[in-house]
């Protein structure tokens, strides 16, 4: 759900208050006001109403990502900010899962399957190189994407972000074919490129609803990616509305090894679903012996579609307050929940709305 921020009146008062406490010398407070706005702009930026997402990036190492336009590389820089935005990414999406592909020599290798395990694809992002041959397919990538596509929830939106480098697709396949193919299956594309815009690729990114971004520095590419953290509406969305079996796991910690059952990884610490008792790792995620969708209490309560924490509003009535999250008193500006008519101080506002997504008052 798109939110337009400018001409919201919560942010025309942030900065009338952040002018008057500028001219009073309140540096402090003008800090604290500063990062309250660019808290709650993120707050509301993430408002929508998907509660499950599948988010394949597909990264190009063919040999144009060696160029050093963008310092060191096109894709030093593009392995520096993706580990942010995908912490940041299952920050927003709890119950959201993360693939990672990578485009060489005519073909798209998947490297991870879905999973919601921020160390293990940070994991995996630090073993991608550049190749030294030639060869971007976006045809063989759609390909692949299809079918790692096809493994997934019906439910949950299903979208590509490419990370391209390469100043056009060389494809043995038709490409036209592929993305119609992933028209029809409700798949958005997107593109973030480093190589500026190729129309053939535009059209591809309009057909599904997608963005095609071109960031021109290493710090425009770091906030271009962040718009890919919400999805987009999309107008030829065909998921399915239906049932979900959900389990709530148990916990626990082993001092043998143990073989977890959907990565087939040793792990000492492990979930135990509730229905066949298989040894999982990461929630959330779907079981791989009886499909059931196993997550933890708190990640369908942080879901987009349990808003029930809206910003709270600014006070400056000149009175001191003690605040109900770290029961210190508060200073000249502070703010209150409009639901539990608490108040708390700035710091706990900006760590209630960037972490916890509840109000301690309202809970």
């Amino acid at each position: 759900m798109q939110m337009e921020l400018e001409g919201n009146t919560k942010f025309n008062e942030y900065e009338e208050k952040i002018r008057n406490h500028q001219a009073n010398g309140h540096n402090y407070q003008q800090d604290k006001l500063h990062q309250k706005k660019e808290s709650d702009a993120q707050f509301l930026i993430a408002q929508n109403p998907l509660l499950m997402r599948n988010l394949l990036i597909i990264i190009d190492t063919t040999k144009s990502s060696k160029v050093s336009d963008f310092k060191p590389s096109r894709l030093a820089v593009a392995l520096q900010f993706l580990p942010a935005f995908i912490e940041q990414f299952l920050e927003c999406n709890p119950l959201s899962q993360i693939g990672i592909a990578v485009a060489e020599e005519y073909k798209c290798k998947t490297i991870l399957d879905f999973t919601s395990s921020c160390v293990n694809i940070k994991q995996y992002l630090s073993t991608i190189h550049s190749i030294n041959e030639a060869g971007f397919s976006m045809a063989a990538c759609l390909q692949t994407a299809l079918h790692v596509f096809s493994t997934t929830q019906l439910h949950a939106q299903s979208s590509i972000l490419f990370v391209t480098t390469s100043t056009y697709s060389d494809d043995k396949l038709d490409l036209n074919e592929w993305s119609e193919k992933c028209e029809s299956a409700a798949i958005q594309i997107n593109v973030i490129s480093f190589a500026g815009a190729i129309h053939q690729l535009i059209k591809i990114t309009q057909a599904t609803d997608g963005q095609y971004l071109c960031p021109i520095n290493e710090f425009q590419f770091s906030q271009e990616i962040q718009k890919f953290i919400s999805p987009q509406e999309s107008k030829n969305h065909k998921m399915i509305t239906q049932l979900v079996k959900i389990g709530f796991p148990q916990k626990l910690i082993v001092s043998q090894p143990t073989l977890c059952q959907c990565h087939l990884e040793i792990v000492y610490n492990f979930y135990k679903c509730p229905v066949c008792y298989s040894k999982v790792c990461s929630p959330p995620l779907l079981c791989p012996i009886c499909s059931t969708w196993v997550v933890l209490p708190h990640q369908i309560l942080r879901s987009d579609g349990f808003n029930t924490l809206a910003v709270f509003e600014i006070i400056n009535d000149g009175l001191d307050h003690i605040c109900y999250g770290c029961l210190e008193s508060t200073t000249v500006i502070h703010s209150t929940c409009e639901r539990c008519k608490n108040f708390f101080c700035l710091d706990c506002d900006i760590l209630i709305h960037s972490k916890f997504k509840v109000c301690p008052g309202c809970a």
